[in-house]
């Protein structure tokens, strides 16, 4: 069945993966739970926090070069990722670092009467003040319960302006996965954008990452290949071209397995089965396979006998500093599994892993990338955890895990770690740790996060934690609301 829906929306995760967000149990029966789809959806019976999909719709959008993003939303939507994106350009060396948003900004009397005018004239203004070269209109919660018509009124102006402008249906209510609005964004930018191939590169390969750092260029270039990154600062001609890369490759399922399973099955855009680059032998099983699909066999076998030369005298340095610490990671659904695996490759223990969310079914593919390849490396684990960023369940997995070092992707799961005297080490761009250089760029983070540990300690000790006694001491299991 095709994963791609000639549809103006794409469906949500809970219904087209069985997207999860609790679990707590070992790596094999998430796996086996998984093939026959048997865990539950819907079970979590409170919440401390959460993550709007429009939020990870606007910062793909966001970051295309030339574009402007319109909120149709009240004012106070999308702040977060406004903020966030402005961050992300400000580290971003090179790149424009002007951040090109506006809302609607919809008021009660817009929910009553509409507010496709509203639309439209900030479609104008955003013309007139930005000269885009494409714009993407976001929907929000309200827009969804009035029911403007997005479709007819980007039609319509598209013709006006000839530039495209692309209606993303990434309205929050619709889904608990904020993974869902990547979907939304990619699903609008493949139906609007992307090209019928002129003809097949041969020598392409798309890169989806999330924030736009160039780190596989050099590798890749190595063996005569270029990389066509996307989204985050591309371009559109480099958005239209997509279609004609001999191979996609993600280093995030969750932020890229809809768009790189929508180009195999439409284009022929090969997507790369293997588990991403982390930790030495997923990076050559990863080039290797990149070479049998484009036809550069011998130069990726030469290639990786040669970065494992180069970088084995200074792993070999941080192995011997490294090995026996224990390390907690927790990142979204794949890629904890990814960075677990780098860290076993410095010969430390991994003593958790927590991932953010959970795909029960993958897009288009019966694998379930590093997840099986974690257990079939390393064999079957049994502390993993389904936990969406909640800080009251995060702090008692953490301090049961009692880790040397926490490795997690967003920020406000540090404030947990550090208050129970864990040292952090923050991994927000995916692309850090990639490859035979990224292993060796994470063992220096991990060295310098362990020499914090006393002053991280001696803060835990002046800090009082924001939970009952009967929460921290009485209850020992995690997922109590849920079981309740």
């Amino acid at each position: 069945m095709s994963t791609y829906k000639n549809a103006v929306e794409v469906e949500i995760r809970e219904r087209r993966l069985g997207s999860v967000l609790n679990y707590h149990g070992d790596l094999e029966s998430l796996i086996n739970k998984s093939k026959e789809r048997s865990l539950c959806a819907n079970c979590a019976n409170y919440e401390q926090c959460g993550n709007c999909g429009q939020e990870n719709a606007a910062t793909l959008t966001t970051w295309i070069k030339d574009s402007v993003v319109i909120n149709h939303s009240p004012i106070g939507c999308g702040l977060d990722s406004i903020i966030y994106a402005a961050s992300v350009r400000e580290n971003a060396e090179g790149q424009d670092r002007t951040v090109k948003r506006l809302s609607t900004n919809l008021q009660e009397k817009d929910t009553i009467y509409g507010a496709s005018r509203k639309l439209e004239e900030t479609i104008d203004e955003a013309v007139k003040r930005f000269s885009p070269r494409v714009i993407f209109i976001l929907s929000s919660c309200v827009m969804g319960i009035i029911g403007d018509d997005l479709e007819s009124v980007a039609n319509e102006k598209e013709a006006e302006h000839q530039i495209p402008i692309v209606p993303i249906y990434c309205e929050g209510f619709k889904s608990k996965m904020w993974s869902s609005g990547f979907d939304a964004a990619y699903h609008g930018i493949f139906r609007k954008l992307v090209r019928e191939p002129k003809k097949k590169q041969t020598d392409l390969v798309n890169v989806f990452n999330f924030s736009g750092v160039d780190r596989l260029s050099e590798l890749l270039g190595k063996i005569g290949l270029r990389t066509n990154y996307v989204t985050a600062f591309s371009t559109l001609e480099g958005i239209a071209e997509m279609s004609e890369a001999t191979c996609s490759a993600q280093f995030c399922d969750t932020l890229s397995s809809y768009i790189t399973t929508v180009l195999e099955e439409k284009y022929g855009v090969t997507k790369v089965k293997n588990a991403p680059p982390f930790g030495l032998k997923w990076t050559d099983d990863w080039l290797k396979e990149i070479g049998e699909l484009t036809g550069r066999r011998e130069e990726v076998l030469q290639v990786i006998d040669r970065e494992h030369k180069r970088i084995e005298p200074e792993l070999e340095k941080y192995r011997n500093i490294l090995r026996g610490k224990k390390a907690f990671i927790m990142t979204g659904d794949q890629f904890a599994f990814q960075l677990a695996n780098a860290v076993k490759d410095l010969e430390m223990e991994v003593v958790g892993i927590t991932t953010l969310h959970h795909d029960q079914v993958p897009d288009g593919k019966d694998e379930y990338g590093a997840l099986d390849k974690y257990r079939d490396d390393h064999g079957n684990f049994g502390k993993v955890n389904v936990c969406a960023k909640q800080p009251f369940q995060s702090f008692k997995i953490m301090k049961d895990a009692n880790p040397d070092v926490l490795i997690c992707r967003h920020p406000g799961v540090e404030n947990v770690a550090i208050r129970l005297g864990i040292p952090v080490v923050p991994e927000g761009d995916k692309n850090f740790s990639i490859a035979y250089d990224g292993l060796i760029k994470l063992a220096k983070r991990i060295t310098r996060a362990l020499r914090t540990k006393k002053v991280i300690t001696n803060l835990s000790q002046h800090i009082k934690l924001p939970y009952t006694d009967w929460w921290q001491n009485e209850i020992d299991d995690p997922y109590y609301f849920e079981r309740t």
